[in-house]
């Protein structure tokens, strides 16, 4: 008659099974890498870990818009760039014209250049980005912006708006310059002019073999005014390099985080697994024997 009773056995069970699932949820751990399975495991870290990806997929966002940015803002830069290269030929083009040892041919054949010059602006100032959209058109990114009406004048056929996107929490960056106000606003001290039209008043005039000294004037004005539009693209630069640092370093203090909070320390695991096996090996052979024994072997 054995002394084990359905009581006993029943522990013995319930033991066994407890021991097989920590065996079991342990080998996972190991198997993975990671603390942590299941939220149930420890909900406090769970949570944390929860936390952390999200704050990590909105820093990755951010960093994705700071390169879409980026990208338009390097195009913008070698817009600027070249118009002030194009500008400032024509303002030596101009000052050459001044020359009085030049004759009226030799200043219409510099107006031939100044409406090279003119054909060139006309061209960047309908650049396109990457996507095929008008860096300078605003809003209206699908819209040629400047075209010729009629008379053979520019005219402007986007908006005013400067598209912008998140780069953190709390801080936007510009993607462009307001194209109206770069091409057809120089402050020229006495009003705002578009910048074609100064051109085109120069090609006229040299054309006529005469060149008025406003028309220098203008130029000496443009050549200030698309180099404050070149400092705001630089500046808008570096804002996104410099937010990028930062971004950089709160993705991997979280990187370092989440490791604190989900990888598994394997040679402690290792260990501890070794030692409920051998837990569960003695509880199994501890109640094999005690299953086996009867009231006979107590009364010897």
């Amino acid at each position: 008659m054995p002394i084990s009773t359905k009581l006993f056995n029943e522990q013995a069970v319930a033991r066994f099974n407890k021991l097989t699932g920590d065996i079991q949820n342990t080998q996972g751990r190991i198997a993975t890498g990671k603390n942590i399975l299941r939220a149930s495991d420890d909900p406090v870290a769970a949570a944390n870990i929860s936390f952390t990806r999200e704050q990590k997929v909105m820093l990755d966002r951010f960093n994705t818009n700071i390169d879409r940015a980026r990208a338009r803002l390097s195009l913008t830069e070698n817009v600027m760039d070249e118009s002030l290269n194009l500008i400032t030929r024509a303002y030596e083009l101009g000052i050459q014209a001044k020359n009085d040892s030049l004759s009226d041919v030799d200043r219409r054949a510099i107006s031939f250049e100044i409406g090279q010059i003119r054909e060139s602006m006309m061209s960047l100032a309908n650049s396109k980005d990457v996507n095929g959209n008008y860096l300078f058109a605003g809003y209206r990114s699908n819209t040629q912006p400047f075209v010729r009406n009629q008379e053979g004048d520019v005219e402007f056929l986007g908006d005013r708006g400067v598209h912008s996107v998140q780069i953190s929490e709390s801080l936007r960056a510009n993607t462009g310059l307001d194209g109206a106000g770069v091409f057809m606003r120089v402050d020229t001290g006495e009003a705002a002019k578009p910048f074609f039209e100064i051109l085109t008043s120069m090609e006229r005039e040299l054309q006529g073999g005469t060149l008025n000294n406003d028309i220098i004037a203008d130029l000496n004005a443009s050549i200030d005014h698309f180099a404050i539009n070149q400092t705001r693209v630089g500046a808008e630069l570096n804002k996104l390099d410099n937010q990028k640092v930062l971004l950089e370093r709160r993705i991997l203090l979280m990187d370092e985080n989440l490791s604190g909070l989900e990888d598994a320390d394997l040679a402690n695991l290792v260990s501890k697994l070794q030692s409920m096996i051998v837990s569960r090996d003695a509880a199994q052979q501890s109640f094999v024997q005690i299953g086996q024994q009867s009231l006979f072997d107590y009364i010897r």
